[in-house]
């Protein structure tokens, strides 16, 4: 028997607000639709020191210090580990500036979205019911392109980037089209959908810096279309989508939004049909914290930085896509002045059956989220980008050969490939090796955890009644 809880709340700033992913010149001037966090928690019985929780958030990144408290506001009212939650940024570059990226940051904006995301796990927690769970995978090829093109002159250009198409010579690389999707519903009601969690590997800023109304993007159209289709609460993750972009050049508005959200969820909603969940499953999970060097400025490039500084001044001026050099050279400065320490790294994950979840604090190439799923020993393995931090691009050591926009602005050493490949691999297969021993639980122990758990809940006397009426198998799940 497994329980779920699902729960969301309005993250909608009351005013003005600076806003992230973008240069932009002044604060947002309204908005379009509204923000949200969305939770999902999974707990195998009463005691959630064993359950999990994942939370989706409309915004373009949060940081770890921002993710730790609200893991550990979460974990004090619920007794939910703080290393068993994730929360996740869904990268629309149409929310507000909860990182600061290159506009200032919202301070007291992100101390109250702390609050709503505890307070969001919490509900959830309130509406734990057994559930049943199933998962699959499908596919959607029309909203993600690599992004990263080659000239005939050699040189990488960007695909957001005016340049005559008869001197591309094509992409540097493939996106990865894999759709991933959990169904949760009622355990007596399979019609009963409690929760869709779904990722796929997307750049959510179909709206430029030339836009100043806040938008949960083209995830956030999926998210509604889902919800009014299945009901429940529809929870988007993005995936390893470090060079991958929506079409730059194509649908840059509101239209275009609509239609890659009705593209997302079109896909998500025919995958989701065919799942059949099951009761006979249990949660599972684990996480790990290690370090990835920092990048080291040459001095060639700091020399090209401070003749840079001199001429700008250290100002950066707005663009609608990307950053010029006034950006790159004050980063350089940062960077140069941060040199030799170390970058923190947490991942989390967690399983159903065949299927993991593992979170990545920063955008992953999509090269190295396609060799982290072709090696896991699952036969699903899911990415969850953007999640329990930010700690920016992690292309490929071949990118960085290759030159372009994230490889020249970004904060990881070259080593950071393998080593998060490394350490991903391990922690993915420390879940799958315990999955035998975590899945035997004793029907007996089920009994006395669905009474403990109603209880400590304090839910309806109808499921109270349902509890005293059930009759657990005396067989463990498999």
């Amino acid at each position: 028997m497994i329980f779920a809880g699902t729960a969301k709340i309005d993250i909608t700033p009351l005013g003005s607000v600076w806003m992230d992913g973008m240069i932009r010149t002044h604060p947002s001037c309204g908005i379009h639709d509204p923000l949200f966090a969305r939770a999902l928690v999974l707990a195998n019985s009463a005691d959630l020191a064993q359950a999990f929780a994942i939370v989706s958030v409309d915004v373009c990144a949060l940081a770890a210090n921002d993710t730790h408290a609200a893991r550990q506001a979460a974990a004090a009212k619920t007794g939910i580990p703080a290393a068993h939650i994730i929360i996740a940024a869904t990268h629309s570059h149409a929310g507000p500036a909860t990182f600061g990226f290159f506009n200032p940051r919202e301070a007291s904006y992100g101390q109250e979205l702390v609050s709503k995301i505890a307070a969001v796990i919490e509900q959830a927690v309130h509406h734990l019911q057994p559930a049943a769970v199933g998962y699959a995978a499908g596919t959607e090829e029309t909203i993600s392109h690599y992004r990263r093109l080659l000239a005939d002159d050699g040189h990488v250009v960007m695909n957001w980037e005016s340049y005559p198409p008869e001197h591309i010579v094509g992409p540097l690389g493939v996106t990865d089209p894999e759709l991933g999707v959990l169904k949760v519903t009622a355990a007596e009601n399979s019609q009963a959908v409690m929760a869709l969690l779904f990722n796929h590997a997307g750049h959510p800023n179909v709206l430029s810096g030339d836009n100043y109304l806040l938008s949960a993007e083209y995830p956030g159209v999926a998210e509604r279309l889902l919800e009014r289709e299945f009901g429940g609460t529809a929870i988007f993750v993005n995936g390893a989508q470090g060079d991958i972009d929506i079409d730059g050049l194509r649908d840059r508005d509101w239209e275009g939004m609509e239609r890659l959200g009705n593209a997302l969820a079109q896909a998500v909603a025919e995958t989701a049909r065919a799942i059949v969940p099951s009761q006979a499953t249990i949660v599972r999970g684990a996480s790990v914290k290690y370090t990835v060097p920092s990048r080291k400025i040459t001095p060639a490039e700091w020399q090209w930085a401070e003749q840079v500084l001199r001429e700008t001044g250290g100002v950066i001026h707005p663009l609608a896509d990307g950053v010029g050099d006034d950006y790159k050279a004050v980063l350089y400065r940062q960077l140069r002045q941060a040199e030799g320490r170390d970058i923190e790294v947490e991942q989390n994950c967690f399983a159903i059956g065949d299927c993991a979840f593992i979170s990545f604090p920063g955008e992953l190439y999509t090269e190295i989220g396609q060799r982290i799923k072709a090696e896991s020993p699952f036969q699903y393995t899911y990415l969850v980008g953007l999640a329990n931090g930010y700690i920016d691009y992690i292309p490929t050591r071949q990118a960085i050969g290759e030159g372009g926009y994230a490889e020249d602005t970004r904060r990881v050493d070259a080593a950071a490939e393998d080593i998060i490949f490394e350490q991903s691999q391990a922690l993915l297969h420390s879940v799958y090796t315990g999955r035998k021993s975590n899945e035997c639980i004793r029907s007996q122990n089920r009994k006395l955890s669905l009474r403990a758990f109603f209880a400590k809940q304090s839910l309806t006397h109808g499921r109270d009644c349902f509890v005293a009426n059930y009759a657990p198998r005396n067989d463990c799940l498999v």
